[in-house]
């Protein structure tokens, strides 16, 4: 399996919300880096995709990627819901992995969105053209688990949905 194979099926696992389905594809001393919160490293970096399923609808799409060596890089999509407002949102950014033995080590994830740009969208290019994810393909996740949690009322942002809904 290349790198990219195996960050596919990462981000395949993602989806999932299944914790022990996305800790499979790392090594037991993996840190995932981020440019907005501190590292994750090992399981917490599996049970931290597993809260962004269940709790703020999370779902990732690797749009394009690269690789060498021990390394790849993509450029990615999430999708979620803002759990004070329940607003369906748009993230994107890029990771570059450091893979060991077939399975990550190390991710640096380089992510953008704020007030004057909330979608981290990059400014001027069409990613729908180029066959990106957009707000239009907004879905929320269909894992059992997520279902499940979505209906929990004790998940902030939950009443407004099913108030609206």
């Amino acid at each position: 399996m290349s790198n990219l194979d195996h960050v596919r099926s990462y981000y395949e696992a993602l989806n999932s919300g299944d914790a022990d389905r996305v800790a499979k594809h790392f090594t037991d001393d993996a840190v995932h880096y981020y440019t907005r919160l501190g590292p994750h490293r090992g399981r917490e970096i599996a049970e931290n995709a597993q809260w962004g399923v269940e709790n703020v609808d999370g779902q990732w799409w690797m749009e394009h990627g690269i690789e060498q060596g021990d390394e790849a890089v993509i450029e990615w999509t999430m999708t979620w819901s803002d759990p004070k407002s329940g607003e369906q949102r748009l993230n994107r950014g890029t990771e570059w992995f450091r893979l060991e033995d077939g399975r990550i080590a190390e991710i640096r994830a380089y992510h953008h969105g704020d007030r004057k740009n909330p979608s981290g969208d990059l400014l001027g290019f069409d990613h729908g053209a180029r066959g990106h994810t957009t707000m239009d393909d907004w879905q929320a996740p269909t894992s059992p688990k997520a279902k499940a949690s979505s209906a929990d009322p004790a998940v902030p942002g939950r009443e407004a949905e099913e108030t609206a809904g």
